[in-house]
């Protein structure tokens, strides 16, 4: 895989619009549809969120870096934070027929993206590697075209 692009910011919340329109830019660049682009972006968004929450304890001072890498058939991105180590076995989403505020991050980040992978081999932080499959997409807009559709979609 080649890498597109690396970026840095802060766990600020306020670095979220320039991180959200980096994505847009590479995920457009990468020809996915429009409906995927806002659903990428919001994914990657969420997940920035979790590391400012939950890495980082809401402390605005920390690093994050992204890398976009490409390949022909795939686009990923991987976001790496240097806090407090989570055990992935012990996230839960929330039960999505329960209607309230929050708590959608982990299931729009599965829906947004064909691989999910958190890399906890780092002696400190963690690495959120996320893989989105150009054929999906193909996929996707040829039953689009179809008419026909899964219900993932």
């Amino acid at each position: 895989m080649k890498r597109a692009a690396h970026y840095e910011c802060c766990s600020d919340p306020a670095e979220m619009s320039a991180v959200r329109a980096r994505m847009r830019a590479s995920a457009r660049a990468f020809s996915f549809d429009e409906d995927t682009i806002h659903e990428l972006v919001l994914a990657v968004d969420e997940a920035c969120t979790n590391i400012i929450r939950h890495a980082y304890g809401g402390r605005r001072n920390g690093r994050i870096e992204i890398d976009i890498t490409a390949s022909r058939s795939t686009w990923e991105v991987c976001l790496r934070d240097y806090g407090k180590k989570c055990d992935p076995s012990r996230f839960r989403g929330r039960d999505l027929r329960r209607v309230r505020a929050g708590g959608l991050g982990l299931f729009l980040i599965a829906r947004a993206f064909d691989e999910v992978h958190f890399d906890l081999s780092p002696a400190d932080g963690t690495c959120l590697i996320l893989r989105k499959m150009r054929v999906r997409q193909e996929e996707k807009r040829a039953r689009r075209r179809s008419g026909t559709s899964r219900a993932r979609d």
